[in-house]
């Protein structure tokens, strides 16, 4: 897409506005763009996405190096410790994930405050996404009834659990 204002280079800003449920787009090179006074931030210098996130685990609350014993926990498959992660940014391999997750979670839930996606979604799934936060709710129930020894609550949440795995089509 060309530059609306100069018709010569591609269009690599990209402005919307909504006035009176009315909305306009207006297309421009970053050439054009400021000179009609748009600040541009093209790119954040010496920032790369590793070091970000090995920055943001020490700058949210994670305790300093060899303070506890979750900076010292170490990935069964590489040996890459939580701590080293939280320095470089960077996972030694695939199973590193499961091995520090706690510590990940905390992150997460730091970052975005909390786990659970809470962002838009499609109006056709709406409902099922609804009925399957509802069987995630269930599930966690029925585990605390048996904890308890609540029996008979948790036979009856199982049975719901059940039909709602069936309508969800999760049973052949």
């Amino acid at each position: 897409m060309l530059c609306q204002n100069c018709s010569k280079r591609a269009a690599t800003v990209h402005l919307t506005e909504v006035v009176s449920n009315t909305k306009k787009e207006i297309h421009l090179c970053e050439e054009c763009a400021q000179s009609k006074g748009v600040a541009i931030k093209t790119h954040i210098q010496g920032l790369e996405i590793p070091e970000f996130f090995g920055q943001l685990a020490q700058s949210h609350g994670q305790t300093p190096s060899g303070a506890s014993a979750e900076a010292q926990t170490r990935c069964d498959s590489c040996g890459l410790t939580f701590e080293a992660f939280r320095n470089s940014g960077k996972f030694g391999c695939p199973d590193c994930v499961a091995s520090f997750k706690k510590g990940l979670v905390g992150l997460v839930e730091r970052i975005h405050g909390g786990t659970q996606h809470r962002g838009k979604v499609p109006n056709r799934a709406t409902e099922r996404i609804a009925k399957q936060k509802e069987l995630m709710e269930l599930k966690e129930e029925l585990k605390r009834a048996v904890a308890e020894e609540a029996y008979e609550r948790a036979a009856r949440l199982r049975d719901t659990v059940h039909k709602l795995e069936s309508k969800l089509g999760y049973h052949t």
